[in-house]
């Protein structure tokens, strides 16, 4: 497949489709946000919120997987961030980073594979990503986990594995195995991805 983006712009339909995923990533982020997140750290504190984080990060994942463009992760995961803001989230102002922060990290490993392979090892390594974003962040700077700085680095290292995994699964095989259950099913006809699998296999 051909560079994403490389030698033409964005279509309108592509502008609408990017549009359309990042509110429903936005809405996945708000549900997270108010309900889940709350239940993981009551359950095993930020150790707990570290093991359900990738879903965080499907606001790069999905639409970059769909539209196979160059930019959809770092918009999709900004824009999916901005609906959550919407929609109220205890996050708040935050979100203005952990977006585009995390959607730039995700559009990196795209980068790196030249916008041309697409299978779960792209896609695991486009979810585990924006950890680096995200975790540091979390420690230095956001108020909901005030001891992290201080944390043991066995806890440190925990936790960043959690997410790491999360990450990978949540925000980049589950994506993925999602998105080609749609397409075997018809129901992505004419979107990049299923261009792509009907001209040829998925680059593993």
């Amino acid at each position: 497949m051909t560079e994403a983006g490389r030698e033409r712009g964005w279509k309108v339909r592509e502008v609408v489709g990017l549009a359309a995923l990042s509110v429903v990533s936005g809405l996945v982020f708000a549900v997270w946000s108010h309900f889940v997140a709350p239940v993981a750290f009551g359950v095993a504190g930020h150790l707990g919120v570290g093991a359900i984080y990738g879903m965080w990060f499907i606001g790069a994942t999905l639409p970059a997987y769909v539209l196979r463009r160059r930019w959809a992760a770092f918009l999709g995961e900004t824009i999916g961030a901005i609906v959550e803001l919407l929609l109220v989230s205890p996050y708040s102002v935050l979100l203005y980073y952990y977006g585009p922060a995390q959607g730039i990290m995700s559009e990196a490993a795209f980068a790196l594979r030249r916008y041309r392979r697409w299978g779960y090892g792209t896609m695991a390594l486009a979810g585990a990503l924006p950890v680096i974003a995200a975790y540091p962040f979390d420690c230095l700077v956001s108020p909901f986990y005030p001891t992290c700085r201080f944390y043991p680095p066995e806890l440190h290292l925990a936790i960043v594995t959690a997410m790491l995994l999360s990450g990978a699964l949540l925000g980049g095989v589950l994506v993925k195995a999602v998105v080609d259950a749609l397409v075997s099913a018809g129901r992505l006809r004419g979107w990049p991805v299923a261009q792509a699998e009907g001209a040829q296999s998925e680059a593993r």
